[in-house]
């Protein structure tokens, strides 16, 4: 037995300054995050590979973080995992055009100058044999024909008016815009965000008023070119998915809230909303029938 005056023995991370509780503040948890994503990519480097490489296409909005990290995961720790993560790619695309980096945005006027950077980020991944390439990139129809028969792409949706909300909360708190929620959506960043699903499945960076019907044919026919695409309220039925797939189930545990206020909406601005998003949705009931049946 030890006196009161015997200092506690600790475990070991509480020995070396780190809680393991990754709850405790932001630092410890993304430390303990990390050690225990590498711990599963550590564990998988023994076991058998994917039966094929991932592609996730993460749209905004859609739990893209959750399912990364699960992803993540299941990649051997000697394999380089093809993360295309916002930030420095926005950089990137500033440094080459010589564009002011605040005017570089997926969302932005710019728009086309980012994916286009970003598909070249994927083409370089997938010639690399990364086993998982993800990021918010379009659907490209040439990483699909020179890659397909390794690569199996995978994508998940969520409903479009709760997606619009959570995008325009999100732009606010990250100081991309800056106003009132009707505002918004009379913006053409409101428009870009409610054409999401459509622009990332069609390709194309922006999609005009008039060109919905032209767009909605293109992503039908790609969304024929995904493996698999799940939905936010069934993501058990995508991780069970996935392990057809692929052959190891998606361990989706931490589901993370989102950090934001959300507006609030009034019976006018539901009908602008639907209005807007008119197209996203039929695309989204249309991937629900052929996905989630």
């Amino acid at each position: 037995m030890t006196s009161p005056d015997t200092p506690p023995i600790l475990p070991p991370l509480l020995r070396h300054g780190v809680n393991p509780d990754p709850e405790a503040r932001p630092l410890a948890r993304q430390t303990y995050e990390r050690f225990r994503l590498y711990a599963k990519r550590a564990l998988r480097s023994l076991g058998r590979p994917l039966a094929y490489n991932c592609c996730y296409m993460h749209v905004p909005k859609c739990a893209g973080t959750s399912v990364t990290d699960a992803m993540r995961s299941l990649c051997p720790l000697q394999k380089c995992v093809g993360m295309i993560l916002a930030r420095p790619s926005r950089r990137a695309t500033a440094l080459q055009s010589g564009r002011p980096e605040w005017n570089i945005h997926e969302d932005g006027p710019e728009s086309r100058l980012i994916f286009a950077n970003r598909e070249q980020l994927m083409l370089y991944f997938m010639a690399n044999d990364a086993p998982l390439v993800c990021g918010h990139f379009l659907f490209s129809e040439l990483a699909h024909t020179a890659f397909g028969e390794r690569y199996r792409f995978v994508s998940v949706l969520r409903n479009p008016l709760d997606r619009l909300v959570s995008n325009y909360a999100d732009a606010r708190l990250g100081n991309y815009i800056d106003m009132p929620f009707s505002a918004y959506l009379d913006s053409e960043v409101g428009w870009r965000h409610a054409t999401v699903m459509l622009r990332y499945f069609s390709g194309q960076a922006v999609i005009p008023q008039a060109g919905i019907a032209e767009a909605m044919a293109v992503a039908r026919i790609n969304l024929e070119k995904f493996a698999l695409v799940g939905f936010t309220d069934r993501m058990p039925h995508f991780a069970a998915g996935f392990a057809g797939v692929f052959g190891a189930r998606l361990q989706l545990h931490h589901m993370r809230p989102g950090r934001f206020e959300k507006p609030e909406i009034d019976r006018s601005a539901r009908a602008r909303m639907e209005q807007l998003c008119a197209g996203d949705m039929e695309f989204y009931e249309h991937a629900r029938r052929r996905f989630a049946a």
